[in-house]
C-alpha cells in the first residue's frame, strides 16, 4: 500500500486557519524559532499538524492578551495548560472549536463526542450549532476547498454531527397538518455537506413551518419536479464546499427560472464569498446563520 501523507499545510493555511499573517509567522520563525516549518524532497516548505495545533494555541493566547516573546518560552505543555485555566467565555468558545479542528487531524472520534456533548449538555442544541459549530465548519470548509484534508477526517467528525441533529430532528413534535408556509430544501450536485440544512430543517420543524427535506446532491430537475407538484413558497439552499466546477452564477440563473414562483434563499460560505453578477429578482442571498434564521422564522 502506498504511503499517505497526512495533512500537510501551507503557511498561507496557517494564516487562514489561525489569523496569524504570514509575514508575522516569518518574523517569528526568525526571531523566536517558533512554528518552523519542515521540507519536502523538493525543498517545499510545509507545517504539520502538530505545528497547526501549536500556531493554534500561540493564536489563541496572544489574541488574549500574552506576547509572543512569553509565549515562546512556553513549551507546548505548558501553553496547553495555560489555555485551560483561562475562563473567559469567548476564549474557552474558540479554544473549544480548536480542539474540534485537532480532533478531526488526529482522527479522535471519541474525543471529538465528548466535545460536542459537554457543551451540548451546558448549552444546549441551539447554542451548539450556531456558536460552535458553525465556526469549526467554516475552518474545515477552508481546509475542504485546498485539499488539506481528506475526506475520511471530514466525514467521521460530520457523522457524529448529523447524529446529534437527527436525534433532535425525532425527538420533535410531528408536524401538524396544514403547517405552513413550505419550505423546500435541497443542495445541488456534488454538495455534500448538509449539516446547515439539517439544521434549518429542525429549526423549520420547531417553529411550526412545513420544510420539504431533499438533502444533499439534488439534481436541479429533481428539486423541480418536487417543485412543481408541491408548491412550496420558499426554497432554502446552504452552500458550503460545492464540487470545484460548480458555476455559482449560471446555478443562480437556473434557480431563479425554475423556481420563479417562489422565494429562494442562499446561505453558506460558498455564496457569500462569491459575486453574483445578475440577481434574478427572486433570490436573496443572506449573509449569517442569524439572518437565516430570522427569515424563515418571520416567514
Amino acid at each position: 500500500m502506498a504511503d499517505i501523507q497526512l495533512n500537510r499545510f501551507s503557511i498561507r493555511d496557517i494564516e487562514n486557519l489561525t489569523g496569524i499573517k504570514a509575514h508575522t509567522i516569518r518574523i517569528w520563525e526568525q526571531r523566536y524559532g517558533i512554528l518552523q516549518p519542515k521540507r519536502t524532497d523538493t525543498n517545499i516548505r510545509y507545517y504539520d499538524a502538530d505545528d497547526l495545533k501549536i500556531a493554534l494555541r500561540i493564536s489563541l493566547l496572544n489574541n488574549h492578551g500574552y506576547k509572543i516573546s512569553r509565549i515562546h518560552q512556553m513549551s507546548a505543555h505548558d501553553m496547553s495548560a495555560l489555555v485551560q485555566k483561562i475562563t473567559d467565555s469567548g476564549f474557552k468558545l474558540q479554544l473549544l472549536v480548536s480542539e474540534l479542528l485537532e480532533a478531526t487531524l488526529a482522527m479522535d472520534i471519541d474525543l471529538f463526542e465528548e466535545l460536542l456533548d459537554g457543551y451540548l449538555k451546558k448549552n444546549g442544541l441551539e447554542d451548539m450549532v450556531e456558536q460552535l459549530i458553525f465556526q469549526y465548519l467554516e475552518k474545515i470548509g477552508m481546509m475542504w476547498m485546498t485539499d488539506r484534508i481528506f475526506p475520511a477526517q471530514e466525514h467521521l467528525m460530520s457523522n457524529v454531527i448529523y447524529r446529534k441533529l437527527a436525534v433532535a430532528i425525532e425527538t420533535l413534535p410531528p408536524k401538524q397538518a396544514g403547517a405552513g408556509p413550505r419550505v423546500l430544501l435541497f443542495l445541488p450536485e456534488g454538495e455534500l455537506h448538509d449539516i446547515g440544512l439539517m439544521y434549518i430543517h429542525y429549526i423549520l420543524l420547531k417553529n411550526g413551518k412545513a420544510p420539504i427535506y431533499l438533502g444533499p446532491n439534488t439534481p436541479l430537475l429533481d428539486a423541480a419536479l418536487v417543485y412543481n407538484q408541491m408548491k412550496p413558497e420558499y426554497i432554502y439552499i446552504h452552500l458550503t464546499a460545492p464540487a470545484n466546477e460548480f458555476d455559482v452564477n449560471k446555478y443562480v440563473q437556473k434557480l431563479g427560472v425554475y423556481f420563479k414562483e417562489s422565494t429562494v434563499l442562499l446561505s453558506g460560505g460558498a455564496i457569500i464569498s462569491k459575486k453574483i453578477v445578475t440577481r434574478p429578482n427572486n433570490i436573496k442571498t443572506l449573509k449569517s446563520l442569524e439572518e437565516v434564521r430570522n427569515m424563515l422564522l418571520e416567514i
